[in-house]
């Protein structure tokens, strides 16, 4: 008998559950400013009469074989006969700006407020120029292609992705669509609702040339190392100089050379058509520590010099004396009035020696 009774309040439940006349849509806001400055509302669920924030909407299935209407997505609901709900916003400020680098793929980029994301699309192809970023950002990007244009951004679904970046792709110019988050989605609350999402976009259109971020292409110059050396004279600490004349060049040449008793003569440089660089590494406490020197480029009149402090390998035999290594390098370029010292491998600057110091 208790078998039978709960038998049956189950089917009762299964029954009232299945006969819900009134069950619980889902909304899902998209916010794009920019080029709209408009709230998209798409409902999702069942046809139903439904308070919105005091209003009562209409909520209906589409017929098939409806007109396409921009932004429309394919199995949203309805909204008292419109494809979706619609309404103004007061644009924020543009959390992103773009500008084209001339003659490059490049772009500046310029955060005034984090983002998820900003995509670059160049009228053709979609590309990712930042993720995650924080605000305060001035960077050159060089764009990463994007094959899933909108998907996985924001809370959009698959298919609302794809219905915003077709939309954006048929005003057929470049644009940069930033990625908000935090605070500067706005969210709504809204009572009886299975699901809420919210997105919001931010479009910039008109994508402008930077000309003052434009960089020349480096250019290769000749250069030579005219002297190196393990003994440094009172060189603790990493040490880079852009030697400015001949008097400089003469101090430095003997603080280089003081460990010797004899110091070699100085060699001749034309400071009007030559520029010296020295590069000290330091005190190491033993032997097989050098300065490799891979290359040097000039580039928007500065001078990069590619460098690699290289380490003796842990099972080097050396000499346990403490050294001091260093090199001279002589580039034929003169007028050149700051020095750039970078690791070739990794990009990152160790140092800056201008003429001035």
């Amino acid at each position: 008998m208790h078998r039978l009774v709960t038998v049956g309040v189950l089917v009762m439940l299964t029954l009232l559950v299945s006969c819900d006349p009134d069950p619980a849509p889902q909304l899902h806001d998209v916010t794009i400013t920019g080029v709209l400055d408009q709230r998209i509302s798409y409902f999702y669920g069942e046809p139903r009469s439904f308070v919105v924030e005091g209003d009562t909407v209409t909520l209906e299935v589409a017929e098939p074989g409806a007109p396409r209407v921009p932004l429309a997505v394919t199995g949203a609901l309805l909204v008292d006969g419109e494809r979706f709900a619609q309404a103004e916003v007061e644009p924020p400020p543009a959390p992103v700006e773009v500008r084209r680098i001339p003659l490059t793929t490049d772009v500046q980029l310029r955060t005034a407020a984090p983002t998820r994301a900003t995509l670059y699309f160049d009228g053709n192809a979609w590309f990712v120029l930042g993720e995650d970023d924080p605000a305060g950002l001035d960077v050159r990007v060089t764009p990463r292609p994007r094959t899933a244009r909108l998907r996985g951004l924001g809370e959009l679904t698959v298919v609302e992705a794809d219905t915003i970046a077709n939309y954006l792709e048929t005003l057929g110019e470049p644009l940069a669509v930033a990625v908000l988050v935090g605070d500067a989605v706005p969210r709504r609350i809204v009572d009886g609702l299975a699901e809420y999402r919210a997105t919001a976009l931010h479009v910039q259109t008109g994508i402008a040339a930077d000309e003052a971020a434009y960089r020349p292409a480096p250019q290769t110059v000749q250069w030579e190392i005219i002297a190196s050396g393990q003994q440094a004279v009172n060189v603790t600490r990493p040490t880079y100089r852009l030697v400015r004349d001949e008097a400089e060049l003469r101090s430095l040449w003997n603080q280089l050379h003081g460990a010797l008793l004899r110091v070699p003569p100085l060699p001749s440089v034309d400071f009007r058509r030559e520029t010296v660089l020295v590069a000290m590494m330091g005190q190491r406490p033993t032997g097989g520590y050098s300065l490799d020197v891979r290359g040097v480029t000039i580039e928007g009149g500065d001078l990069f010099v590619d460098i690699v402090l290289v380490e003796p390998p842990p099972d080097a035999l050396t000499t346990m004396a403490l050294t001091s290594p260093w090199t001279v390098i002589r580039v034929l370029r003169g007028g050149i009035s700051a020095a750039w010292f970078r690791d070739p491998q990794t990009g990152e600057l160790l140092a800056v020696a201008r003429r001035g110091d």
